[in-house]
Protein backbone atom coordinates (compact mmCIF):
# COMPACT_ATOMS: atom_id res chain seq x y z
CA UNK A 1 0.00 0.00 0.00
CA UNK A 2 1.57 2.71 -1.42
CA UNK A 3 0.79 6.81 -0.49
CA UNK A 4 -0.11 8.89 -3.67
CA UNK A 5 1.42 12.21 -2.88
CA UNK A 6 4.49 10.76 -1.30
CA UNK A 7 7.00 9.59 -3.84
CA UNK A 8 10.24 7.37 -2.44
CA UNK A 9 12.03 9.42 -5.26
CA UNK A 10 12.42 11.95 -2.88
CA UNK A 11 12.13 10.53 0.61
CA UNK A 12 14.09 7.90 0.65
CA UNK A 13 16.58 9.76 3.10
CA UNK A 14 13.30 11.70 4.98
CA UNK A 15 14.28 14.48 3.10
CA UNK A 16 10.94 15.53 2.16
CA UNK A 17 9.53 14.39 5.66
CA UNK A 18 12.12 17.22 7.59
CA UNK A 19 10.37 19.97 5.27
CA UNK A 20 7.07 19.41 6.15
CA UNK A 21 8.08 18.45 10.04
CA UNK A 22 11.61 20.20 11.04
CA UNK A 23 12.87 18.27 13.24
CA UNK A 24 15.60 15.35 14.01
CA UNK A 25 13.55 12.99 11.83
CA UNK A 26 15.04 9.91 10.34
CA UNK A 27 12.41 7.59 9.04
CA UNK A 28 13.03 5.71 5.92
CA UNK A 29 10.07 5.96 3.24
CA UNK A 30 9.13 2.38 3.20
CA UNK A 31 8.88 2.64 7.14
CA UNK A 32 6.09 5.02 7.07
CA UNK A 33 4.78 5.02 3.75
CA UNK A 34 1.78 2.74 4.67
CA UNK A 35 0.81 4.95 7.50
CA UNK A 36 0.83 7.92 5.03
CA UNK A 37 -1.20 5.57 2.73
CA UNK A 38 -3.88 4.99 5.07
CA UNK A 39 -4.04 8.63 6.49
CA UNK A 40 -4.59 9.60 2.67
CA UNK A 41 -7.55 7.06 2.04
CA UNK A 42 -9.08 7.58 5.92
CA UNK A 43 -9.10 11.39 6.16
CA UNK A 44 -8.09 13.69 3.28
CA UNK A 45 -9.29 11.30 0.12
CA UNK A 46 -13.29 12.28 2.38
CA UNK A 47 -12.21 15.52 2.62
CA UNK A 48 -11.23 16.47 -1.04
CA UNK A 49 -13.29 14.11 -2.73
CA UNK A 50 -12.20 11.17 -4.98
CA UNK A 51 -11.93 13.75 -8.06
CA UNK A 52 -10.14 16.28 -6.38
CA UNK A 53 -7.84 13.41 -4.48
CA UNK A 54 -7.35 11.95 -8.11
CA UNK A 55 -5.97 15.10 -9.80
CA UNK A 56 -3.82 16.12 -7.34
CA UNK A 57 -2.30 12.15 -6.94
CA UNK A 58 -1.96 12.55 -10.97
CA UNK A 59 -0.03 15.87 -10.47
CA UNK A 60 2.98 14.16 -8.24
CA UNK A 61 3.04 11.38 -10.64
CA UNK A 62 3.66 14.05 -13.63
CA UNK A 63 5.69 16.38 -11.27
CA UNK A 64 7.37 14.24 -8.46
CA UNK A 65 9.99 16.91 -7.07
CA UNK A 66 7.23 19.81 -7.39
CA UNK A 67 9.31 22.57 -8.64
CA UNK A 68 6.69 24.55 -10.40
CA UNK A 69 5.14 27.01 -7.92
CA UNK A 70 1.25 26.28 -8.86
CA UNK A 71 -2.07 26.13 -6.92
CA UNK A 72 -1.77 22.20 -6.93
CA UNK A 73 1.39 22.21 -5.84
CA UNK A 74 0.78 24.62 -3.06
CA UNK A 75 -2.21 22.49 -2.12
CA UNK A 76 -0.11 19.37 -2.22
CA UNK A 77 2.60 20.83 -0.02
CA UNK A 78 -0.21 21.72 2.46
CA UNK A 79 -1.93 17.93 1.90
CA UNK A 80 1.66 16.77 3.00
CA UNK A 81 1.90 19.21 6.04
CA UNK A 82 -0.83 17.32 7.21
CA UNK A 83 -0.35 14.07 6.10
CA UNK A 84 3.02 13.41 7.90
CA UNK A 85 1.91 15.02 11.41
CA UNK A 86 -1.36 12.06 11.30
CA UNK A 87 0.72 9.05 9.59
CA UNK A 88 3.43 9.68 12.83
CA UNK A 89 0.49 9.70 15.01
CA UNK A 90 -1.50 6.80 13.61
CA UNK A 91 1.91 4.53 13.08
CA UNK A 92 3.55 5.97 16.49
CA UNK A 93 3.22 2.62 18.42
CA UNK A 94 4.19 0.67 15.30
CA UNK A 95 7.11 2.70 14.30
CA UNK A 96 8.69 2.83 18.41
CA UNK A 97 8.27 -1.19 18.44
CA UNK A 98 10.48 -3.61 16.83
CA UNK A 99 8.22 -6.91 15.78
CA UNK A 100 10.03 -9.97 15.04
CA UNK A 101 9.58 -13.53 15.58
CA UNK A 102 11.01 -13.85 18.53
CA UNK A 103 8.14 -11.03 20.21
CA UNK A 104 7.71 -7.70 20.18
CA UNK A 105 10.70 -5.01 21.59
CA UNK A 106 11.38 -1.58 21.63
CA UNK A 107 13.84 0.00 19.39
CA UNK A 108 14.98 2.74 21.53
CA UNK A 109 17.31 1.36 24.44
CA UNK A 110 15.61 1.91 28.03
CA UNK A 111 17.90 4.87 28.87
CA UNK A 112 17.03 6.76 25.76
CA UNK A 113 13.31 6.28 25.48
CA UNK A 114 11.19 9.54 26.24
CA UNK A 115 9.16 9.48 29.43
CA UNK A 116 5.66 8.04 29.28
CA UNK A 117 3.89 11.87 29.08
CA UNK A 118 6.46 12.96 26.38
CA UNK A 119 4.94 10.48 24.41
CA UNK A 120 1.69 11.24 25.11
CA UNK A 121 2.07 15.08 24.40
CA UNK A 122 3.81 14.40 21.03
CA UNK A 123 1.24 12.34 19.78
CA UNK A 124 -1.36 14.74 21.06
CA UNK A 125 0.33 17.53 19.09
CA UNK A 126 0.81 15.91 15.95
CA UNK A 127 -2.64 14.55 16.06
CA UNK A 128 -4.31 18.07 16.85
CA UNK A 129 -1.81 20.11 14.13
CA UNK A 130 -2.40 17.64 11.43
CA UNK A 131 -6.28 17.56 12.02
CA UNK A 132 -6.48 21.49 12.99
CA UNK A 133 -4.45 22.03 9.67
CA UNK A 134 -7.00 20.07 7.51
CA UNK A 135 -9.12 23.37 8.08
CA UNK A 136 -5.96 25.42 6.60
CA UNK A 137 -6.85 23.21 3.12
CA UNK A 138 -10.27 23.70 3.69
CA UNK A 139 -10.24 27.17 3.45
CA UNK A 140 -7.55 27.50 1.17
CA UNK A 141 -10.04 25.26 -1.32
CA UNK A 142 -12.85 27.58 -0.81
CA UNK A 143 -10.92 30.43 -1.75
CA UNK A 144 -9.61 29.35 -4.53
CA UNK A 145 -13.30 27.36 -5.65
CA UNK A 146 -12.95 28.56 -9.47
CA UNK A 147 -9.33 26.70 -9.61
CA UNK A 148 -10.37 23.26 -7.47
CA UNK A 149 -13.73 22.51 -9.32
CA UNK A 150 -13.32 19.15 -8.25
CA UNK A 151 -13.71 20.14 -4.52
CA UNK A 152 -17.36 20.79 -5.53
CA UNK A 153 -18.35 16.90 -5.39
CA UNK A 154 -16.73 16.38 -1.77
CA UNK A 155 -18.72 15.28 0.57
CA UNK A 156 -17.50 17.97 2.95
CA UNK A 157 -19.24 20.16 0.85
CA UNK A 158 -22.23 18.86 0.60
CA UNK A 159 -22.69 18.23 4.59
CA UNK A 160 -21.81 21.58 4.92
CA UNK A 161 -24.05 22.82 2.80
CA UNK A 162 -26.79 21.33 4.60
CA UNK A 163 -25.97 22.90 8.25
CA UNK A 164 -26.28 26.48 9.47
CA UNK A 165 -22.71 25.82 11.04
CA UNK A 166 -20.44 25.38 8.22
CA UNK A 167 -16.75 25.15 9.40
CA UNK A 168 -14.78 24.81 12.47
CA UNK A 169 -14.40 28.76 12.59
CA UNK A 170 -17.79 29.56 12.42
CA UNK A 171 -18.60 27.50 15.55
CA UNK A 172 -15.62 29.06 17.11
CA UNK A 173 -16.57 32.52 16.49
CA UNK A 174 -19.95 31.55 18.85
CA UNK A 175 -17.86 29.13 20.92
CA UNK A 176 -14.35 28.99 21.70
CA UNK A 177 -12.83 25.74 20.24
CA UNK A 178 -9.53 26.69 19.98
CA UNK A 179 -10.20 26.39 16.44
CA UNK A 180 -10.06 22.28 16.95
CA UNK A 181 -11.26 20.29 13.90
CA UNK A 182 -11.40 17.00 16.22
CA UNK A 183 -14.00 19.27 18.45
CA UNK A 184 -16.03 20.42 15.70
CA UNK A 185 -16.05 16.70 14.03
CA UNK A 186 -17.61 15.94 17.31
CA UNK A 187 -20.08 18.16 17.74
CA UNK A 188 -21.55 17.66 14.20
CA UNK A 189 -23.78 14.98 14.96
CA UNK A 190 -25.29 17.25 17.32
CA UNK A 191 -25.87 20.16 15.44
CA UNK A 192 -27.58 18.08 13.10
CA UNK A 193 -30.26 16.33 15.64
CA UNK A 194 -30.59 20.22 16.95
CA UNK A 195 -31.01 21.53 13.50
CA UNK A 196 -32.94 18.80 12.00
CA UNK A 197 -35.56 18.13 15.02
CA UNK A 198 -35.54 20.35 17.43
CA UNK A 199 -34.87 24.00 15.43
CA UNK A 200 -36.95 22.74 12.57
CA UNK A 201 -39.75 22.32 15.21
CA UNK A 202 -39.42 25.43 16.00
CA UNK A 203 -38.90 27.35 13.11
CA UNK A 204 -40.49 25.50 10.57
CA UNK A 205 -38.47 23.17 7.59
CA UNK A 206 -39.47 25.57 4.57
CA UNK A 207 -38.18 28.56 6.73
CA UNK A 208 -35.32 26.18 7.79
CA UNK A 209 -34.05 25.67 4.20
CA UNK A 210 -34.65 28.81 3.42
CA UNK A 211 -32.11 30.02 5.72
CA UNK A 212 -29.37 27.76 4.81
CA UNK A 213 -29.67 28.70 1.34
CA UNK A 214 -29.94 32.61 2.82
CA UNK A 215 -27.47 35.49 1.04
CA UNK A 216 -25.98 36.51 4.58
CA UNK A 217 -25.82 40.40 3.08
CA UNK A 218 -29.39 40.82 3.15
CA UNK A 219 -29.99 42.56 6.60
CA UNK A 220 -33.38 39.99 7.40
CA UNK A 221 -31.09 37.03 7.03
CA UNK A 222 -27.64 39.05 8.96
CA UNK A 223 -30.01 40.47 11.67
CA UNK A 224 -31.39 36.52 13.14
CA UNK A 225 -28.52 34.42 11.77
CA UNK A 226 -26.22 35.02 14.45
CA UNK A 227 -28.72 34.53 16.82
CA UNK A 228 -29.44 30.66 15.69
CA UNK A 229 -26.36 29.79 15.12
CA UNK A 230 -25.29 30.36 18.56
CA UNK A 231 -28.59 28.56 19.56
CA UNK A 232 -27.09 25.68 17.53
CA UNK A 233 -23.63 25.98 19.28
CA UNK A 234 -25.10 26.07 22.41
CA UNK A 235 -27.53 23.48 22.13
CA UNK A 236 -25.23 21.14 20.76
CA UNK A 237 -22.86 21.50 23.61
CA UNK A 238 -25.81 20.66 25.94
CA UNK A 239 -26.83 17.76 24.15
CA UNK A 240 -23.30 16.49 24.16
CA UNK A 241 -22.61 16.82 27.59
CA UNK A 242 -25.85 15.09 28.38
CA UNK A 243 -25.67 12.17 26.33
CA UNK A 244 -21.79 11.55 26.30
CA UNK A 245 -20.91 13.83 29.15
CA UNK A 246 -18.33 15.59 27.20
CA UNK A 247 -17.95 19.64 26.48
CA UNK A 248 -16.31 20.52 23.28
CA UNK A 249 -12.75 18.73 24.33
CA UNK A 250 -11.50 15.25 22.95
CA UNK A 251 -11.29 13.92 26.85
CA UNK A 252 -14.71 15.13 27.99
CA UNK A 253 -15.30 18.08 30.24
CA UNK A 254 -12.58 18.44 32.40
CA UNK A 255 -10.94 20.66 34.94
CA UNK A 256 -7.27 21.49 34.28
CA UNK A 257 -5.19 22.16 36.93
CA UNK A 258 -1.08 22.65 36.68
CA UNK A 259 1.47 21.12 39.08
CA UNK A 260 4.99 20.69 38.95
CA UNK A 261 4.73 17.01 37.34
CA UNK A 262 2.93 19.08 34.40
CA UNK A 263 -1.02 19.41 33.56
CA UNK A 264 -3.58 17.14 34.81
CA UNK A 265 -7.19 16.94 34.03
CA UNK A 266 -10.16 14.86 35.97
CA UNK A 267 -13.39 14.83 34.90
CA UNK A 268 -16.44 17.02 36.91
CA UNK A 269 -18.76 14.94 38.65
CA UNK A 270 -22.56 14.27 37.68
CA UNK A 271 -23.99 17.02 39.72
CA UNK A 272 -21.52 19.84 37.75
CA UNK A 273 -22.23 18.40 34.41
CA UNK A 274 -26.33 19.02 35.03
CA UNK A 275 -25.16 21.96 35.87
CA UNK A 276 -23.07 23.30 33.05
CA UNK A 277 -25.83 21.49 30.47
CA UNK A 278 -29.00 22.67 32.67
CA UNK A 279 -26.66 26.43 32.00
CA UNK A 280 -25.83 26.72 28.35
CA UNK A 281 -29.94 25.04 27.60
CA UNK A 282 -31.12 28.10 28.97
CA UNK A 283 -28.73 30.41 27.23
CA UNK A 284 -29.48 28.47 23.95
CA UNK A 285 -33.08 29.12 24.24
CA UNK A 286 -32.27 33.15 24.67
CA UNK A 287 -30.59 33.13 21.31
CA UNK A 288 -33.66 31.64 19.76
CA UNK A 289 -36.52 34.08 21.87
CA UNK A 290 -34.43 36.92 20.25
CA UNK A 291 -34.11 35.60 16.73
CA UNK A 292 -37.82 34.74 16.48
CA UNK A 293 -38.66 38.27 18.74
CA UNK A 294 -36.66 40.04 15.98
CA UNK A 295 -39.39 37.84 13.16
CA UNK A 296 -42.29 38.07 15.04
CA UNK A 297 -41.66 42.50 15.19
CA UNK A 298 -40.42 42.19 11.00
CA UNK A 299 -43.21 39.41 10.21
CA UNK A 300 -43.33 40.56 6.67
CA UNK A 301 -40.14 39.67 6.06
CA UNK A 302 -40.19 36.04 7.25
CA UNK A 303 -43.58 34.64 5.66
CA UNK A 304 -42.34 31.18 5.55
CA UNK A 305 -42.33 31.25 9.58
CA UNK A 306 -45.21 32.95 9.95
CA UNK A 307 -46.84 30.76 7.48
CA UNK A 308 -46.05 27.70 9.91
CA UNK A 309 -45.64 29.42 13.13
CA UNK A 310 -48.78 31.89 13.19
CA UNK A 311 -49.40 33.82 16.74
CA UNK A 312 -47.00 31.08 18.44
CA UNK A 313 -44.92 32.07 21.54
CA UNK A 314 -41.42 32.61 21.40
CA UNK A 315 -40.76 29.25 23.67
CA UNK A 316 -42.82 27.69 21.73
CA UNK A 317 -45.10 26.99 24.65
CA UNK A 318 -48.41 27.63 24.89
CA UNK A 319 -48.69 29.26 28.68
CA UNK A 320 -52.49 29.51 30.14
CA UNK A 321 -52.70 31.63 33.42
CA UNK A 322 -55.44 29.46 35.78
CA UNK A 323 -55.50 32.36 38.44
CA UNK A 324 -58.62 31.95 40.57
CA UNK A 325 -59.69 29.49 38.00
CA UNK A 326 -61.22 26.00 39.05
CA UNK A 327 -59.24 23.14 37.50
CA UNK A 328 -61.22 19.72 37.12
CA UNK A 329 -58.91 16.64 36.51
CA UNK A 330 -60.31 13.73 35.28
Amino acid sequence: MEPKLFTPQFSENAEVFKKYLPVNINLRFETVASHLALCEETYLRPLLGAALFDRLAAYVGANPALMAETADSKLINMARFALIRLAIWKGYDILAANISDTGVSAEVDKENRLYRYQEENIKRTLKEEGFNYLDNILEFLEANATTFTEFSQSGHVLNSQQSLIRNTQMFDRYYNIENSRLVFLKMRHYMRDVELIELQHRLGTEFYKELLAADESEQKYSAILPYLRMYVVYRSVAEGIGELHKLPTEKGLLFETSSMEGVTDSPITRAQMAETRTRFAQRAEQYLAAAIAHIKANSDNYPNYTAFAGDSPEDGIIHRDNTNRKIFLA
